[in-house]
């Protein structure tokens, strides 16, 4: 192994040992970072690049073995990731397992049994296995050409460098000082500066630019609601202040004598509205030299509300995306989100005045849509919410006294639904969380985009009563659409039902599409499904699609193999959350049932139908082959009754 020089992944998985030390923190790399590096893999073969670097790989020599400083956490997942292919397309990549985990025997163990390409079970290595099977999950989400040519181009057009340090040197101080080094500054850092000095350049008055460094500002702090950063009057008699001029703030209609107000989104000529002061002039001088600065939001009396602590579902990076393209009219068919094309896509070079102005406008508006209309999710339990509980919020005025005399004081809470019906709000949270669960990836957001944008355009029209029904529908055309793209389970604008076989990469998206339909259709199913609560149901993050009755059954319990054709029918599949799929292994479905019963009620609807006939029929197998196959059309049709009414009300 020449160091210092490039190797192909082929050179590296074939050639030397290496170790991982003790010392070294579990694998780590997550759903988010796997599927990164599989879209970037497949955007350099699509755009016809023979090479991809994927960094350094820092070791030092051990004996007969290398030994990981550096580059562990890409190694592993570029193993997985082959791994995953070679056993899902029966395919060879991998002849040996040239990587070895120091003191972790569990590990080790672990990686030979998906070299051997064995079934999980809960004594496998537990990040191992949820990383493995984030991996098949991203495999099956792409058809299997590609997934071919990616295994190809992973092997023989990726490089990684090989750096290794002197053997006398103290690893252990090494890595100490290798992994506390600077952070460095984030995209979004480097095109606000790079705005503001443009800005500086063209002569805008200070105070403007000042203006526009606490927008980005607000909406950098990205799950803290935006208004937050503006200063509010204190009590009801005072002259309004920045917060409600600059976010329309009238009295609420539909609240006569609780003294509540609302604000408003289709905000305008914000620069005159909002205030800065002194202290902003060293703050800019510091963003202006690639400084941070850190923001506060304005103290609500010291009370911190109850839905403070939760998580958006896309990054600040991710967003300023959004936010250029409605700038500029893009349309959804030429969006990315690609956060390491960021820089070059804000082209700041070629940006004047005016267009920046206007793009901090328009964030200010987009971030302030996105904290009332767009879900999160609950990272605590709280009077109003459990912990991961996906909620809409819409932030409101309050004028109150805890006193029967004196003055009314302004409050801003965020507890309301943002829609009036409760039913349309819960339906608009499903719907989005439906998206959400699905496409986990940033990259793949473009459902998100394209109801900012519809959210965006119809600022206007956010507080009528009926704007809820509106997005619901918008909401429910764009699940339609998704499901009959034929990437997906659509030809020729209809559901193709070979497309939902196991065998010829039913997506993800499948499953959650159908489990919203069946909740559509709850009122009428649950007169045969009286025990499934259809009216808890929420989406979580279920991306391992599993067999009912199971690949590989236990012979020696008498269970045979199920025919392929019924065996990989949409009838016999379900999906679970990965870290469950141990517990699924090769045991039958009556087995599956008895062990799981207690928990069906947190399960896809469909797995919790197929748990009732399971009990219904006293098993599932091939004696009850027409009624699996009869419960495959059963579902098909509810989808395509779905799909026809929604295209008639369009």
């Amino acid at each position: 192994m020449e160091i210092n020089k490039p190797l192909s992944m082929q050179e590296l998985l074939n050639n030397e040992k290496f170790s991982i030390p003790l010392y070294q923190r579990n694998f780590s790399w997550t759903y988010e970072e796997i599927s990164q590096l599989t879209i970037d893999i497949l955007d350099n073969i699509k755009d016809g690049k023979n090479k991809y670097y994927i960094g350094t790989l820092v070791i030092c020599k051990k004996a007969s073995t290398y030994s990981i400083i550096d580059g562990q956490q890409r190694l592993t997942a570029i193993i997985l990731l082959l791994l995953a292919i070679q056993n899902n397309l029966s395919k060879n990549y991998i002849n040996d397992i040239n990587l070895h985990f120091t003191a972790r025997a569990k590990s080790n163990k672990t990686l030979q049994n998906l070299l051997d390409n064995k079934q999980l079970t809960k004594d496998d290595d537990v990040d191992l296995s949820r990383g493995y099977n984030d991996c098949l999950s991203i495999i099956r989400e792409n058809n299997n050409n590609d997934i071919i040519h990616l295994a190809s181009f992973l092997l023989n057009n990726t490089y990684i460098f090989i750096n290794e340090i002197p053997s006398k040197t103290d690893v252990n101080l090494y890595f100490e000082r290798f992994n506390s080094r600077g952070e460095q500054l984030e995209y979004h850092e480097i095109i606000k500066a790079e705005l503001m000095q443009k800005l500086v350049d063209e002569n805008t008055p200070m105070e403007t630019v000042q203006k526009f460094a606490k927008i980005w500002d607000t909406c950098s702090v990205f799950e803290t609601p935006c208004i937050r950063f503006f200063t509010k009057k204190k009590k009801n008699a005072d002259q309004d202040n920045e917060r409600e001029t600059v976010f329309n703030c009238t009295y609420d209609d539909y609240s006569p004598g609780k003294c509540s107000y609302k604000y408003g989104y289709a905000l305008t000529d914000i620069y005159n509205k909002i205030a800065v002061n002194n202290e902003n002039k060293k703050n800019l001088l510091n963003y202006l030299k690639n400084e941070r600065v850190s923001v506060r939001a304005e103290d609500e009396n010291s009370k911190v509300d109850e839905n403070d602590n939760y998580r958006c579902i896309i990054n600040f990076n991710t967003f300023l995306f959004y936010v250029l393209y409605i700038t500029e009219n893009t349309t959804v068919e030429k969006t990315h989100f690609d956060d390491k094309k960021l820089l070059k896509d804000f082209n700041v070079s070629n940006k004047n005045c005016d267009w920046i102005l206007r793009f901090g406008e328009n964030l200010l508006k987009a971030k302030f849509i996105f904290d009332n209309f767009i879900i999160r999710r609950s990272l605590e339990t709280t009077q109003r919410l459990s912990t991961d509980q996906w909620f809409l919020h819409k932030s409101y005025r309050v004028d109150s006294n805890d006193k029967r005399r004196g003055h009314l004081y302004v409050q801003t809470r965020f507890d309301k639904n943002s829609f009036t019906s409760e039913e349309i709000n819960n339906e608009v949270i499903l719907l989005q969380s439906m998206f959400a669960t699905t496409f986990t990836s940033y990259k793949d957001t473009k459902w998100l985009f394209s109801t900012l944008s519809f959210l965006f355009d119809n600022a206007t029209k956010l507080n009528e009563y009926s704007f809820g029904e509106t997005l619901r529908k918008f909401l429910q055309t764009m699940a339609v659409d998704f499901a009959l793209d034929e990437t997906r389970i659509g030809t020729g604008g209809k559901i193709d039902n070979q497309k939902m076989r196991y065998n010829n990469g039913v997506p993800v998206y499948t499953f959650n599409f159908v489990d919203y339909v069946l909740w559509k259709n709850r009122n009428v199913l649950s007169k045969t499904f009286g025990s499934i609560p259809f009216d808890k149901f929420t989406f979580t993050y279920r991306r391992s699609i599993e067999h009912w009755y199971p690949q590989h059954p236990d012979k020696t319990l008498g269970y045979k193999k199920m025919a392929d054709e019924l065996l990989h029918s949409f009838g016999n599949l379900c999906i679970i959350v990965a870290s469950q799929n141990s517990s699924f292994g090769n045991l039958n479905p009556i087995a599956k049932y008895d062990q799981w019963q207690i928990r069906f009620s947190e399960q896809s609807l469909k797995l919790q139908m197929m748990a009732h006939y399971t009990k219904d029929m006293g098993g599932w197998n091939e004696s009850n082959k027409d009624k699996i196959i009869e419960f495959e059309k059963q579902i098909i049709l509810l989808i395509n009754n779905f799909i026809g009414n929604v295209k008639q009300s369009i």
